[in-house]
């Protein structure tokens, strides 16, 4: 099992406190006696020294004794028999271990030049039982301050680890990728000059990183992008040749034809003629809606913006297609609000509002409506374009957009032929930034986009 930093410190100061108090008491045990014993003697040798500079007066006696805790016995008139129990050197001094009262002392004496002995003692008794209570004292004062170092240390070890816990938690959450924890140490030592660091590292970790993740991202988005543009190249590619290969065929069938004298009568040849003009012109058109249409996407066409007349331009595109629609005995349908201004390029619009125009009379039904409403959404104008007759599938809706793309696999070579019309309303539309779409409504189709509108003052 794992302890935690702080249990770590409080255990390891708590171990420290206990071993000086243990070392405290071994010591006490072991060296206290000693030292006491020796500071004893030695005060014994000062008081020693002092009497021998001369015949110290009772008084000065007295002060000696008082001051070092020892005892002073003079004595005026000696023995010699008496001093013979003494061993004296040859300073007519020296010291001995007696027996006084039943208890150990250490005596020092001396042999003054008046005759007069004087003997100064300590007991040894005293000094060990001094020691022993020092030492019972020291043993309940360790105890006592082992128990009360138990908070203190314990509040030392929080203060110390605190800061340390919470940098280790910043830097975990670092590693999991989340920068969002700042440290906000104030210890003013070598600890916030870390945090400040790890927070500096955590911000800088977190703008590159979101720097990276953002660089990936677009290289993602650009690596999907251009796959996506290489199969709608190959798409269009073969959308192309399909377009084309019809029509090619169509020529070199009636060149054929003529060049090998095939034909029954003049007449024939004169339709054969007209054929391969007719599938020239559809090359032709073809080729020049695809130079259009590549313009548009690669931007070479540039957009001029100015003020349209929307009733008017809807008004006059419409009527070109009165005759077609009076074959079909479709009705056409004005609903345009008048002195409708808005912006955009007068001929790119009126491409768009054609080619809706165009789709419109080639998938009416006969007799039905061809409706065209123009009317103010917000503060733009919206214009539809709306057809009766069957609807889109709503899984093909997105797709009509598309070049060449078919909702009917029959193709329709009067009216946009191509299959480029809806693919370059598209274009068109997103360069002026508008909104477009196409619904199903009850018993047919809508078709819609939306311009800026402004006021004839502007």
């Amino acid at each position: 099992m794992k302890l935690k930093l702080t249990h770590k410190v409080f255990i390891f100061s708590l171990a420290l406190v206990s071993l000086v108090i243990v070392g405290g008491i071994y010591i006490n045990n072991n060296y206290l006696e000693d030292f006491y014993s020796n500071r004893r003697i030695a005060q014994i040798k000062k008081v020693r020294e002092l009497i021998s500079e001369g015949v110290p007066t009772e008084e000065e006696l007295d002060t000696y004794a008082q001051k070092y805790n020892i005892t002073i016995n003079m004595m005026d008139r000696v023995s010699p028999r008496r001093i013979a129990r003494y061993q004296l050197d040859e300073n007519n001094e020296g010291n001995r271990l007696s027996k006084h009262r039943g208890m150990d002392h250490l005596e020092y004496y001396k042999l003054l030049p008046t005759g007069q002995f004087i003997i100064l003692r300590i007991s040894m008794d005293s000094i060990q039982s001094t020691v022993g209570i020092v030492n019972e004292f020291y043993i309940y004062e360790g105890i006592a301050i082992l128990i009360g170092s138990l908070f203190f240390v314990y509040i030392f070890s929080l203060h110390i680890t605190r800061p340390i816990i919470a940098l280790n938690s910043i830097i975990r959450r670092m590693v999991n990728m989340d920068f969002s924890y700042r440290a906000n140490i104030k210890s003013g030592d070598e600890l916030e000059e870390l945090g400040d660091n790890i927070n500096f590292l955590s911000s800088e970790l977190e703008k590159n990183i979101g720097q990276l993740k953002l660089s990936n991202m677009k290289l993602k988005d650009e690596v999907e992008k251009r796959r996506k543009i290489d199969e709608l190249r190959k798409e269009f590619i073969a959308s192309v040749t399909h377009e084309i290969k019809t029509p090619v065929t169509v020529i070199n069938t009636h060149a054929e034809m003529l060049l090998y004298d095939l034909v029954e009568n003049k007449e024939e040849g004169k339709e054969y003629l007209k054929t391969i003009m007719s599938e020239g012109d559809n090359i032709s058109t073809l080729l020049n809606e695809l130079i259009k249409l590549i313009k548009l996407e690669e931007k070479i066409v540039d957009i001029e913006i100015d003020k349209l007349d929307l009733f008017d331009l809807l008004r006059e595109e419409s009527s070109k297609y009165k005759i077609d629609l009076v074959e079909k005995n479709v009705s056409l349908i004005l609903n345009l609000e008048e002195d409708m201004i808005a912006l955009g390029d007068n001929f790119k619009i009126r491409q768009v509002v054609n080619n809706l125009l165009s789709n419109g009379v080639s998938y009416v039904e006969n007799g039905g409506e061809l409706r065209v409403n123009l009317e103010t959404i917000e503060d733009k104008a919206r214009v539809e374009v709306i057809n009766t007759g069957s609807s889109i599938p709503e899984d093909k809706l997105e797709n009509i957009w598309k070049a060449f793309y078919r909702v009917e696999k029959s193709r329709n070579k009067k009216y946009g032929g191509t299959g480029l019309g809806l693919t370059i309303v598209n274009g068109i539309l997103e360069r002026h930034g508008s909104e477009f779409g196409v619904e199903n409504i009850k018993n047919g189709v809508k078709f819609w986009f939306t311009l800026k509108k402004v006021s004839k003052e502007v």
